[in-house]
Formats: C-alpha cells, structure tokens, sequence
C-alpha cells in the first residue's frame, strides 16, 4: 500500500505549492491544523532528544516540537524529498536531510522519537516505510503518527471523498485562487491508502505496544507506538 505510480503526481503538486504550504494547509483543514498537531503530541508524555521529523514539509511540526520540547531535546532533525520544503523551514538548530521514506539515510536504533505529521499517506510503500521507522527507532523508542484517516464505514468513506474531491478544492479556491484547486490531489493519496482498522493491523505487525485514535469521526488518526525490542525480521 501507498502511492506507487501516483507518488511523482502528488510529490510535483507538493513542490508547486511549497511557497504557501502553510496557508495552503490552513485553509483545507478549516484552521485546524495546527491545533491537531499539538493535540496529537500531547500522547508523548516521555521526553524526547534526538527526534526525527519524517515528512517535515515546511517545519510546522518541526517548530512546535522544538517549542514544547525545549528543555530536553538535543537534535532534530527534518526529512524531507523535496529541497523546497526545506527550505522553507527557518527554525535554527534543526538539520535538514533530504531522503524518502523507504530508503532512510541513518543508521539502526539512532532517534528515540520519530514524528510524522500529515506525510506518511504519501509514501510510495507505506509498509516498507514502517518498517524503516522501525528500523532507525532505538529500543524503547516512541513513533507518533498523525494523517488523514480512512473510516472503514463505506457512508464516513464517502463523506471524507466528497470533501477531499469537490469541498476542500472549492475552499482553498476561494482563498487562494486558482493555486487552491490543488487541493483535490489529496483524495489521489487516499485512493491506496488502507482504512483505519487495516492501517491498525499494519502497525502492530511490528510493534507490540501502540495507541490508535480516530478524531473527527475518523476523518484524522492519531497512532502512538512503542519500539519494545529489536527490528524482527519481515
């Protein structure tokens, strides 16, 4: 599960609107973006040094994990495939790497916390993306997932298509143009994206110890996961 051969086609829309991403996210989400992401971290309740912010885009994770992680993080770092988000991000004291999800550059067991807000959805193998977190995960190390969900029930499927194809454009149109009609490239991401209950048994094929929430009715997952021993063999 994942992209495959629709990854380029998001990633390239990703890339055009990486000069107003934020806007661009405030805006399909109704203002609500930034308050899920510090609702979701509120789950972390150990203290994090050395995190991983996967799918960074323009670092608004990234700042608010600097912001209420001040007094125990050592270093974090962004990953993301495109140099445009990476550039956008002006925290100091961040490193910015860029890499895919799959194919990680760092080494086993090196961050005990690894972030990913609203990215993993555009992954071209989003199993084999897992299995890379768990990977770079140290032994008692946390994951926190925040994205978009999928309900499994098909009249919440619906709702959520008929907003990510027809509601969000028009939003973002009426806010940002003609740039916001973008916006209907998301449901291309949750066309191979598995339901809620499927992304559960995928995560917990790996790891023993986790914590999946649905808000908004499943419109958006939470999952919370703890690495309690080493990478087992898929």
């Amino acid at each position: 599960m994942g992209l495959a051969k629709d990854w380029w086609r998001v990633i390239d829309t990703l890339r055009r609107i990486a000069p107003y991403y934020r806007q661009f996210n405030s805006c399909i989400s109704m203002g609500r973006d930034l308050e899920i992401r510090r609702r979701a971290l509120k789950t972390l309740h150990h203290k994090p040094r050395i995190i991983l912010d996967a799918g960074s885009g323009d670092g608004s994770l990234t700042e608010i994990l600097l912001s209420e992680f001040k007094h125990t993080v050592e270093l974090v770092v962004a990953l993301d495939v495109l140099p445009e988000m990476l550039k956008m991000i002006k925290t100091g004291g961040v490193e910015k790497v860029q890499g895919v999800f799959e194919y990680m550059p760092f080494r086993d067991c090196c961050f005990d916390t690894v972030t990913a807000a609203f990215s993993l959805r555009d992954a071209i193998e989003l199993e084999k993306t897992i299995v890379e977190i768990y990977r770079i995960l140290k032994i008692s190390g946390h994951l926190l997932v925040i994205d978009l969900g999928k309900p499994d029930s098909s009249f919440k499927k619906l709702l959520v298509n008929f907003y990510w194809f027809l509601v969000a454009p028009v939003i973002a149109f009426l806010r940002l143009g003609l740039k916001g009609l973008e916006a209907w490239k998301i449901g291309l991401t949750l066309k191979r994206y598995p339901e809620n209950s499927s992304h559960l048994k995928m995560y917990l094929r790996y790891f023993q110890n986790l914590d999946f929430r649905e808000l908004f009715y499943g419109w958006v997952i939470v999952i919370h996961a703890f690495k309690a021993s080493q990478l087992r063999s898929s």
